[in-house]
């Protein structure tokens, strides 16, 4: 390799690292659910809380990146900045590995030494450097962008394995990368189905292949069977388990499939993946210069289809492209990452020929110019020249689009402020930072969403949803609360009320300036006054304070009154029954809060308001009685009733006051 090639792809990959790791602290903002969720299994596997083969939470996940995130976090820490580090270094891990794979694929003759054959290389790794698609996926927390990484190195070992020495130790490495592939990704499913494909068409079209290569290949497949069995042994005994993400995904009809494969084609040039999260919504994957060398270069594969590389492109394009047509949000970026390394290389093919059928000079073996050639030398050095800089412009256009669309335009979208849960994610920091001998409190995002989890560095918290019910502390504690304002625009006003010392500590903005949560500290017992007072015991634990109960219209607005008198390991359901004549005519029956406030959570000393709503509409007029009570979902058992003192009632219910429909 010459010292100029040397200089060259270093300077490609510090490019490589300049897009994915600039301002990798701020962008993208927040932290996604999903990159939380590996940061927390991360986590657990480096203290040892859990180790396993497979994740099963959150749809079920593979382990590669969660593993590396986790030896991550042992050097460098638990931030946002690991997470997505290790992600970045990935990113640029395949831009190395694409170049060494294109000149496997593609290597130079001596009468092209310098020219076209290195030129696929610097090109391929050029444009996977620069590709908007993988320098996105480069900056997730993420799994996906293991994948690419993976394919890569096990196509570049194949091609050594069944090309030149034939080697050994390259099939070996070849098979622990393609097993290491189903590690990483459940798109990584159509890897076998690519292998099979390639290597069955090769056996089909050369007779030669498999006397040539046979060894290798049993040597590769056999140490890809040996380090995927340990995943495959799992998934195998936990079926449901491997289909469950899939079975969510699957595109349902011939009619979707057929309409997600033109929107696949159509992402190239057209329109891309609409997430946010994946990329600027609607950016075509390639842009207008590099549209030109993978379109040059489909057709040049096409006309070279005899050619064994020309034919592992376009089946790697294509069967790496079926995970977005076969399931729902085509085109899915994420799905169809493994692809980026086929459409640089076939991007960087496309260049290549176009330079190769410019340069028409002569030259002997050792790739020098002849007498004759350097009479019209300068005619073609000037026509090579003005090639060139026309493919250095468009390349660098490629790269300054790529710059600009994210950290311009990208980064200055204000969407992405919910898109990565940058709020919750800097609440959660605030509300950390309190002092240890606050209780926290949580309206409405739940407390176990990953990215609040991550934020709280474990920090206990207690959660609810402020449109349903208000979870009060116990008397005498201090306690701060978070309130999404945004989304829970009750919950301040009734604190306020209910604690008159409460003290705002911080207002929260978002990209817009618009506010978006507060940070509110109370202490002192909370003034509690219920309409109606009742004081009986449901169980042993829990105390039915009052109601207050209010007609607006056609509903009939409830609001009961939970105390906490013993924790429960029971999660059970409030019924909010009214009662007529004729039976029961409305209900409404749910956890508390919705779900948000779920009774095995209560700590002693909580109140818990919670809201029920009735609708009387359709009511006939008369009298009707108000009914509350709590039952097992599972049984439908009722927990019996106790007077104020605790001692055992003949009734599953409560009774309250009777109302009038007119």
């Amino acid at each position: 390799m010459k010292r100029s090639e040397i200089a060259i792809i270093a300077a490609i990959l510090l490019l490589a690292a300049g897009l994915r790791v600039y301002r990798l602290d701020q962008l993208p903002p927040g932290l996604h659910y999903d990159e939380a969720f590996n940061a927390t299994m991360a986590h657990r596997v480096l203290t040892g809380i859990e180790r396993p083969i497979f994740f099963t939470e959150d749809l079920t996940e593979e382990p590669m990146a969660i593993y590396v995130t986790a030896l991550a976090f042992g050097v460098l820490g638990e931030t946002t900045f690991t997470i997505r580090l290790v992600s970045a270094l990935a990113g640029i891990a395949t831009v190395a590995a694409l170049y060494a794979l294109a000149r496997a694929l593609f290597p130079p003759s001596p009468a092209e030494r310098g020219r076209a054959g290195v030129g696929v290389s610097l090109l391929a790794a050029f444009t996977l450097a620069i590709l908007y698609w993988h320098v996105n996926f480069s900056r997730l927390g993420m799994e996906p962008i293991f994948t690419p990484l993976m394919l890569t190195l096990a196509f570049a070992f194949l091609w050594r394995a069944i090309s030149g020495q034939r080697s050994a130790v390259s099939a070996i490495l070849s098979g622990i990368f393609f097993a290491a592939t189903l590690y990483t990704y459940k798109a990584a499913l159509f890897v076998p189905i690519l292998f099979t494909a390639f290597i069955g068409l090769e056996v089909l079209l050369d007779r030669k292949f498999w006397a040539q290569n046979g060894r290798g290949l049993v040597i590769l497949v056999g140490v890809a069977i040996l380090v995927f069995a340990p995943l495959g042994i799992y998934l195998g005994t936990h079926p449901e388990q491997f289909w469950e993400r899939p079975s969510t995904v699957a595109s349902p009809s011939v009619a979707t499939i057929a309409d997600n494969a033109i929107k696949v084609a159509e992402m190239f040039f057209l329109r891309g993946d609409e997430n946010p999260r994946s990329n600027l919504p609607g950016r075509p994957a390639l842009d207008p210069f590099l549209a030109i060398g993978f379109v040059v270069g489909i057709i040049a594969c096409l006309a070279r289809i005899r050619q064994r590389a020309s034919r592992l492109l376009l089946l790697w394009l294509g069967v790496m492209s079926l995970p977005s047509v076969l399931t729902d949000f085509a085109p899915h970026f994420g799905r169809n990452i493994a692809a980026t390394p086929a459409i640089a290389l076939i991007t960087a093919f496309g260049f290549a020929t176009i330079l190769r059928k410019i340069d028409r000079r002569p030259t002997t073996d050792d790739g020098s110019a002849t007498t004759g050639d350097k009479r019209s030398l300068t005619d073609d050095r000037w026509r090579l020249s003005t090639v060139y800089c026309l493919l250095l412009t468009g390349l660098a256009f490629s790269a300054f689009s790529t710059a600009r669309d994210y950290f311009a335009i990208w980064g200055a979208r204000t969407g992405s402020f919910d898109s990565f849960d940058a709020g919750y994610l800097t609440l959660a920091q605030k509300l950390r930072d309190r002092p240890a001998s606050e209780t926290i409190y949580l309206s409405p995002v739940d407390a176990q969403h990953y990215t609040i989890q991550f934020g709280l560095a474990r920090r206990v918290a207690h959660s609810f949803d402020g449109r349903h019910a208000l979870v009060l502390a116990p008397p005498g504690a201090s306690a701060t609360y978070g309130i999404v304002t945004r989304d829970d625009p009750r919950s301040l006003a009734r604190l306020r009320a209910i604690f008159p010392d409460a003290r705002v500590i911080e207002t929260l903005g978002d990209y817009t300036g618009s506010a978006y949560a507060t940070i509110v500290r109370v202490e002192g017992a909370a003034k509690i006054a219920p309409q109606k007072i009742v004081n009986a015991r449901l169980g042993a634990g829990i105390e039915l304070m009052g109601y207050d109960l209010a007609r607006a219209g056609d509903a009939i607005t409830l609001i009961v009154y939970w105390s906490c008198l013993a924790e429960t390991r029971e999660n059970y359901t409030v019924f909010a029954h009214l009662v007529g004549a004729q039976g029961l005519v409305a209900q409404d029956d749910t956890q508390p809060g919705r779900g948000s406030s779920p009774t095995a959570r209560w700590q002693i000393g909580q109140v818990i308001a919670d809201e029920h709503r009735l609708n009387v509409a359709a009511l006939p007029r008369g009298e009707y009685q108000i009914e509350i009570g709590m039952y097992h979902l599972e049984t439908g058992a009722r927990v019996r009733v106790r007077d104020a003192n605790g001692a055992p009632m003949e009734s599953d219910r409560v009774v309250f006051e009777r109302i009038t429909v007119p």
